[in-house]
């Protein structure tokens, strides 16, 4: 894989409870590891969820050098990790309007449905690269300096937001299945 793999030599197989149904957002606790993509064209941000669908945790950035190296990285993680839903990060303007780069998302989300079997959307991301750097500020770092922390934070955000949704405690943005 890409940029290292995902940190302590892999996710090791070991990730049960992806057959359990998903929710839809009215406060039932879906189970099955969700997968967030904070996606661009040099480095993907990823995140993973627990098990039973509540925590995100950032996993390593891929530093790619195409939409197939992202492809296959992502296919991989899904099948080691079992997991139940990907989220790709939806680049929305404030407006609500979309961009060029949305159309790469697209594009994206559409590829993996077909290499995959569990579901992928696309989820608005607005304002959560925005959050990433303020965290990154708070924790001493600076955006320029780590541009992959960056994107792993982005995506841990992107995750959580999506998960606090899944459980009703967050509104719904605008969102693609």
């Amino acid at each position: 894989m890409a940029g290292g793999g995902l940190g302590g030599g892999g996710l090791g197989g070991s990730f049960p409870g992806a057959d359990a149904p998903t929710g839809t957002g009215t406060g039932q606790t879906p189970a099955g590891r969700v997968l967030a993509v904070d996606f661009g064209e040099r480095r993907v941000g990823l995140a993973l969820s627990d098990p039973a669908g509540l925590i995100a945790q950032g996993l390593e950035t891929i530093q790619t050098a195409g939409t197939g190296e992202t492809l296959a990285s992502i296919v991989d993680i899904v099948e080691e990790a079992q997991v139940r839903e990907i989220i790709l990060g939806l680049p929305v303007h404030m407006d609500g309007t979309t961009g060029e780069m949305a159309g790469k998302v697209e594009e994206l989300a559409d590829q993996l449905r077909n290499r995959v079997s569990c579901d992928v959307r696309t989820w608005d991301e607005r304002l959560t690269s925005v959050s990433a750097r303020r965290v990154m500020q708070e924790m001493g770092g600076t955006a320029r300096a780590n541009k992959g922390s960056l994107d792993r934070i982005a995506a841990t955000m992107l995750l959580q937001n999506y998960l606090d949704f899944r459980r009703g405690t967050k509104q719904q943005p605008d969102s693609h299945p």
